[in-house]
């Protein structure tokens, strides 16, 4: 195959740099939304602030939810550029982009053939999923990076056994980012070593030293706060979040087969060609013995069906095995196209990944979730919230969930939105008059019959066309809207 584009260097500058430009291009304006990026990007705010790298706080109180690894990246970015928007999804685009590098870099390791690497990079960028997960600023993407530069680093380690040290510390790095989700990587390295029957590796020093380091240096943030907070951080990190929220009680019968309905809804075109390239690796790996095959399909495999025994089905979950299924799907078109086919198939994947870029950077179009505006109305009513609404003061909350527009209103204004303490507005009334210092906010529709309800009681601050930020009539006199000592936008 003679394609000018098929030459390596051109095709790993041409994949990197638009990488570079779909994930990170038309950033500056979009925001990020309520969940889960501002609640994230939050933490690493604190982090910033105050300094502390191992016990992590949201909004001020402990949180053991997640690693810190994403967090301290994030910090980096928000005191590199500034906390905003973009610094927020700035390390995730850099995975992203490191996940295409490597996911390339992957496939020509194992079969030498530049078409099938490119091509494999394509599934990934291609129709958008993948591309709309580096977009946000979530853990997603940092464990998926982490998981195949392991995996890299398994195959380099057939020939160079410290190449098993570089294994351990990047699923060190996938524990420091989703706490055991990480261990997927250890789990399924020696799945496929017993499969192989590759004993003698099981005890090798080298690999022995890798899975140390893995389990030292991924969970000690998980020691750190296990000495600060006891068995409190026990109950809620691995009690709560991860055996009740992702084992916990299930009503729905079928609900194994949420990842399944999820990639028959999300996974086109390529879902017809996973499973095919899948059952033909099953074959390799099983009945032919390829060592290869194996580890490529025990990758996935053991993945999806791990991960299908938990509650929470979202498909975000296993971008980790967007790699492995996209080179499978590369290497099964493959056998299928001549020279010729494959020349004039690389020639429409450069075509598409290139309009990609000018569809994300050069029109207006929306697309997905992060090509549209996230959290817009909270960032246009920001910097009023903030400029009145004391630090130690948080805002009143009618009618609003508890949770939402609570993490992007924190983010953007540096002020929380209280839990919703009343829905009567008789009550509404009381407090109002009891603290009419007190600001509140609801949606615009709510205030309305506020109005007509209480006309002579109410004073809107600011409005837009989904939030109402508003006091007591008393108060009317002491709301500032002068900004001129204020830098403007709080967050951008």
């Amino acid at each position: 195959m003679n394609s000018v584009l098929n030459n390596k260097k051109l095709q790993i500058s041409f994949l990197v740099f638009a990488s570079l430009l779909i994930f990170l291009g038309r950033q500056l304006d979009t925001g990020i939304t309520n969940f889960d990026d501002a609640y994230y990007a939050q933490k690493a705010k604190e982090i910033l602030d105050s300094g502390s790298f191992w016990l992590i706080t949201q909004a001020g109180e402990p949180a053991m939810d997640n690693p810190p690894l994403p967090f301290w990246l994030t910090a980096l970015a928000f005191s590199i550029f500034g906390v905003s928007s973009y610094s927020a999804i700035f390390f995730s685009g850099l995975f992203a982009t490191g996940i295409v590098l490597m996911t390339y870099r992957l496939s020509l390791l194992l079969y030498k053939d530049c078409w099938i690497a490119f091509a494999s990079a394509f599934v990934l960028l291609f129709p958008g999923i993948f591309v709309d997960a580096s977009r946000r600023a979530m853990v997603d993407i940092p464990l998926a990076f982490f998981v195949i530069l392991a995996f890299y680093a398994v195959f380099r380690a057939k020939l160079l056994k410290p190449w098993y040290l570089v294994f351990g510390l990047s699923t060190a790095g996938a524990i420091l980012t989703k706490s055991v989700l990480g261990l997927f990587p250890l789990a399924i390295t020696g799945a496929y070593l017993i499969f192989s029957r590759q004993w003698r590796e099981l005890v090798n020093p080298w690999f022995l030293s890798g899975g140390l380091i893995a389990l030292v240096f991924g969970f000690s943030w998980h020691l750190v706060n296990w000495q600060h907070y006891g068995q409190e951080f026990i109950d809620v990190h691995f009690g709560v979040l991860i055996f009740n929220r992702g084992f916990g009680e299930i009503e729905d019968s079928f609900y194994f087969l949420g990842y399944a309905e999820d990639f028959l809804r999300n996974y086109w075109p390529w879902l017809p060609f996973a499973l095919v390239g899948l059952a033909q690796f099953g074959k390799r790996s099983f009945i032919e013995k390829d060592a290869t095959s194996l580890l490529l399909f025990l990758w996935p495999v053991l993945a999806f069906v791990v991960m299908s025994t938990s509650k929470n089905h979202t498909i975000r979950y296993l971008l980790m095995i967007f790699p492995a299924l996209a080179i499978i799907i590369a290497k099964t078109i493959s056998t299928w196209l001549g020279p010729d086919r494959k020349n004039q198939a690389l020639t429409i994947m450069t075509g598409v990944i290139a309009a990609t870029i000018l569809f994300v950077n050069a029109t207006p179009f929306r697309a997905k979730v992060t090509l549209a505006q996230s959290s817009k109305e909270v960032r246009e009513i920001a910097a009023i919230v903030n400029l009145n609404t004391p630090a130690n003061q948080k805002i009143g909350n009618y009618r609003l969930t508890e949770w939402n527009p609570k993490h992007a209103m924190l983010f953007y204004s540096n002020r929380i939105v209280d839990r919703s303490i009343t829905r009567d507005s008789q009550e509404l009334i009381k407090q109002l008059s009891a603290h009419p210092e007190k600001t509140w906010l609801t949606s615009i529709q709510e205030f309305r019959n506020l109005m007509a309800l209480h006309p002579d009681k109410l004073y809107l601050i600011q409005g837009n066309s989904r939030f109402a930020f508003f006091t007591s009539k008393k108060s009317q006199e002491n709301i500032r809207y002068d900004f001129s000592n204020m830098q403007l936008p709080i967050v951008k």
